[in-house]
């Protein structure tokens, strides 16, 4: 079925395609009986129609609806159907973070302490519900003008381990995004928010360099150096950068998970103590 002929969902009307993935397509809807705007992770009827794609989206529903924080994207249901499977969220029509770094950092640097606490703390919440993202990136982190922030894509995440399952669990799938992936990450290991910390600090890097921490020209070299390589010094390529604070975002990358900030409550607390600039960015012209 192609989802060019269709305009129901379920109880929801498509009105505009927002992105089409690999598996999933993302939409702007309406409830039939209601004017209320919301965003569809949609998984039409077809080939890549599979039990596990089902299960992926059942799953991230599951998470998303434990979560209850401003800077988390709201998920509101989950249904199934010869329309297919679909989430429905909260509509934040913004681009992505990424999107934005894409269109020049310098345009985010005098705004970027309040993203970045604001990004913290909806990841330290998810955290503090016994969740790891497993998949943090600027892509799935929405920013608008006025510094809201909404997390988003929780496909992957996992369970953080407790008690004698720290001990006793298995090997974990290596998952995630190769640009942002940490050491424990890559080994296979259960991680716990540590692990997010690590891609966390490869966002913030990015966001302060305007280029990744580390770069490769082939997959297995790029994981190498997650697991081996030191990035280059922050303070060389970002010459308005706090010392302190290119101290805090290398301890983020610190290959042991033991060396890098606790949490990322102690994140905002350092980053609230300082500042990310020696002089204040002024704000973009035009």
């Amino acid at each position: 079925m192609s989802s060019g002929s269709k305009e129901f969902v379920g109880p929801f009307r498509l009105f505009h395609l927002i992105r089409a993935g690999e598996t999933y397509e993302i939409w702007s809807v309406q409830p039939v009986h209601d004017n209320t705007p919301y965003a569809m992770k949609w998984l039409p009827p077809g080939e890549k129609y599979t039990r596990q794609a089902v299960a992926a989206l059942k799953h991230e529903y599951k998470v998303g609806k434990s979560l209850d924080h401003p800077a988390i994207i709201k998920t509101h249901e989950y249904g199934v159907g010869k329309d297919g499977a679909y989430l429905t969220m909260e509509l934040f029509k913004t681009p992505s973070l990424k999107q934005q770094i894409v269109a020049g950092v310098e345009q985010l640097h005098h705004r970027l302490e309040e993203i970045l606490c604001n990004a913290a703390l909806g990841l330290e919440h998810m955290h503090n519900q016994g969740w790891s993202h497993r998949d943090v990136k600027p892509d799935n982190y929405l920013v608008d003008p006025e510094n809201h922030v909404r997390l988003i894509d929780f496909t992957i995440a996992r369970r953080i381990p407790q008690g004698l399952s720290k001990l006793w669990g298995g090997k974990a799938p290596v998952q995630g995004t190769y640009s942002y992936i940490a050491p424990e990450q890559i080994r296979g290991k259960e991680v716990d928010a540590r692990a997010d910390i690590y891609s966390f600090g490869c966002m913030v890097y990015e966001l302060m360099a305007g280029k990744l921490p580390f770069t490769a020209s082939s997959s297995s070299e790029l994981l190498n150096k997650h697991l081996k390589a030191r990035p280059p010094e922050l303070s060389m390529l970002q010459k308005n950068i706090q010392p302190e604070f290119a101290k805090l975002v290398h301890r983020m990358l610190a290959k042991d998970p033991h060396d890098r900030p606790s949490s990322l409550l102690e994140f905002c607390r350092e980053l609230k103590a300082g500042r990310c600039f020696h002089i204040k960015p002024k704000v973009p012209l035009g």
